[in-house]
């Protein structure tokens, strides 16, 4: 279980280089991942298309728009926070926690979290949701409404899928037309209701460890 806040420290390794160095390790060994990160994060093209790919295999996101902390708990049995959050990139010490009333605390704190964010859904190779017409929403329109889905704005949305910004607004335009919503409020809230957006739960394979992370 991880929480990772936007938070810049200087390093001989940035951070999406670690966490492929790491996480995509973890993944491979079949290690259940369940992260909360800022939306921040998926400004940066690199990082969002990292997270993607972690969904895509199973790993649960939760996305919010600010974290106290940085935070790591392993198995529920040990947690690995900053000692001093302010000074982590002069003086990176950490503290580790074991067994004990503030564990199951900090465990506590990581739930709220996750439980109160949004879920990054798979969006590539997830299978595509069907319409309420019977239909199927297209490949690309379900990318762009799960991004919208965790609140990136357009632009954002645009660089991460490598299309125009105009060409992202016209087709949440189009589908807002399609359903008959006014706001984009209405347009998401229809996609959850038609089955646009699957709960990434349903998509983690069945054969993970629960609750073993970074």
């Amino acid at each position: 279980m991880h929480m990772m806040p936007m938070r810049e420290v200087h390093s001989v390794i940035t951070v999406e280089d670690n966490h492929d160095a790491i996480e995509d390790v973890l993944v491979r060994r079949g290690i259940a991942l369940r992260s909360v990160i800022e939306r921040d994060w998926l400004e940066r093209p690199a990082m969002a298309a990292i997270a993607a790919s972690y969904a895509a295999q199973g790993q649960r996101i939760s996305v919010v728009d600010e974290l106290p902390i940085k935070l790591i708990i392993v198995d529920r049995r040990m947690a690995l926070l900053p000692l001093a959050p302010e000074r982590d990139d002069v003086d990176p010490v950490a503290l580790a926690v074991h067994g004990t009333g503030l564990l199951t605390a900090l465990s506590s704190l990581f739930e709220a979290h996750f439980e109160r964010g949004w879920r990054l859904l798979p969006s590539e190779t997830a299978p595509r949701a069907g319409r309420t017409d019977g239909g199927e929403l297209e490949a690309v329109d379900r990318q762009i409404v799960s991004l919208l889905y965790v609140g990136l704005t357009d632009a954002a949305i645009a660089r991460q899928l490598g299309m125009g910004h105009r060409t992202v607004q016209r087709r949440l335009q189009s589908l807002m037309v399609e359903v008959g919503a006014a706001i984009r409020f209405q347009l998401g809230w229809r996609a959850a209701r038609s089955g646009w957006l699957e709960e990434a739960d349903a998509q983690r394979p069945a054969n993970r460890t629960e609750d073993s992370a970074v």
